[in-house]
């Protein structure tokens, strides 16, 4: 990821993403971004928050309207994504979590 795209990235996570995920999540501690695809006409992205949920949301790039498609507790995520490894993904998912605190 270039350095313009990144800061892009935390422009509208700080501006858009967050303030919507403080709506849902009103004691909001913790926010980490798991995933992060850019397609066509929005963009796509899996948040872990609060070390345990596991948040699904997509953002129009036309108008940055939201649409947050689920919400999985963190231990089916990881089964979702890993199978029968996912005791260590999970752990490694909390652990970064731990490291991206919203004040």
């Amino acid at each position: 990821m270039t350095n313009e795209a990144f800061l892009k990235f935390k422009d509208s996570e700080n501006k858009i993403i967050i303030p919507y995920l403080k709506k849902i999540f009103p004691s909001l501690k913790s926010a980490y971004c798991l995933y992060h695809m850019i397609e066509q006409l929005e963009d796509v992205y899996t948040y872990l928050v609060n070390s345990k949920d596991v948040f699904f949301i997509e953002v129009s790039r036309l108008n940055n309207s939201i649409n947050h498609t689920d919400i999985l507790s963190i231990k089916d995520y990881a089964i979702m994504k890993k199978g029968k490894q996912y005791h260590r993904y999970m752990k490694e998912i909390i652990a970064l979590s731990n490291s991206e605190i919203i004040k």
